[in-house]
């Protein structure tokens, strides 16, 4: 189960980074929640602002068996937005590992191994989802809340509570079933393959079509030329 093990922090630096020192201390299937976050973590590097207000915590694995990284994340796109789909919230999986909605940022993923003599041990995934808090003006053109889309506060514990059964019930019926968990990602997927989208060619941005998607790279068509990239500048409406 995800969650019969829980730690909340009122600050930490991020929760995947706490977790990563302290892995050895806790359960498989062990929460870690911060309150907030000094130095939250996105996907290549990037910051995540993680004020008081939303919801940021970990969830920690031991596997006994190997399933990939990808996998996980996949599992907890799905069940994020079929959460927030119960809640009216129309919200969508942008490449590969963020939730938007209305083409801004409401929620991130990022999923970390932790390995020792080359073995898996541990694996720990991030989330991060703009629930309560304050969207800062700088920020309000590419992020949103939950609280801005409904217009109320919503309970971050039942939001919580909801995602960590609905993830741990997606990774018991796909556990060996890659492709079928990968066909639930895609169902909810921005973009498809045959969208059009604009990304960065050589620091000049370029509009191109996707060929194929997988978890780490989209194969593009830019004029007549196939690159893989790894990020989006944008999906052309």
């Amino acid at each position: 189960m995800i969650g019969e093990e829980i730690e909340v922090l009122y600050e930490v630096d991020s929760t995947n980074e706490f977790l990563k020192r302290n892995y050895k201390s806790f359960h498989d299937g062990a929460i870690v929640v911060a309150i907030k976050q000094t130095a939250g973590k996105g996907r290549m590097g990037r910051t995540w602002y993680s004020p008081e207000g939303g919801l940021w915590y970990s969830v920690l694995f031991k596997p006994k068996v190997h399933i990939s990284l990808h996998a996980y994340t996949k599992v907890f796109s799905v069940a994020i937005v079929e959460v927030l789909k119960k809640l009216k919230v129309k919200a969508y999986i942008k490449w590969p590992n963020d939730i938007y909605y209305d083409g801004k940022k409401l929620a991130g993923i990022l999923s970390e191994a932790v390995s020792v003599n080359d073995r898996v041990v541990a694996i720990i995934v991030g989330i991060g989802i703009n629930v309560n808090n304050d969207i800062p003006d700088d920020l309000k053109d590419i992020a949103i809340s939950l609280k801005d889309i409904l217009k109320k506060k919503v309970k971050i514990t039942y939001i919580l509570d909801a995602i960590n059964k609905h993830a741990w019930n997606l990774l018991i019926t796909y556990r060996n079933e890659t492709e079928s968990i990968t066909k639930l990602w895609k169902k909810y997927l921005v973009p498809r393959e045959g969208d059009k989208i604009k990304v960065n060619v050589d620091e000049q941005i370029a509009e191109g079509t996707v060929l194929k998607i997988t978890e780490d790279t989209l194969y593009v068509d830019v004029g007549g030329k196939v690159i893989g990239v790894q990020s989006i500048h944008q999906v052309v409406e």
